[in-house]
């Protein structure tokens, strides 16, 4: 077993992820890509920074290690994303 780890946010991290699986020469059946970072803060609090660290890890996370992976992937593999529970269950702030 190989682990890397990196930061999904992280385009170049992302790279070197595909790029140690590239090794192995041997096609990716399942790209499982998850969303899953939360920090709270009331709405007026949050500034730029804020926002870019969710933005950046749960939507161009997800995007970017599904595009990255593609071309690894074999014929009928299977790509799962997953989501926050959010859009169910409210939270303060």
């Amino acid at each position: 077993m190989t682990a890397v780890q990196g930061d999904v946010a992280s385009l170049s991290d992302l790279d070197r992820l595909y790029d140690a699986v590239k090794k192995y020469h041997r096609p990716i059946d399942i790209i499982f890509a998850n969303a899953g970072l939360v920090k709270l803060a009331p709405l007026g609090t949050v500034d730029e920074g804020f926002f870019d660290l969710h933005f950046d890890a749960n939507v161009k996370g997800i995007f970017f290690s599904v595009q990255k992976g593609l071309p690894l992937m074999k014929d009928g593999g299977s790509i799962i994303l997953t989501g926050s529970i959010a859009d169910i269950k409210g939270f303060p702030s």
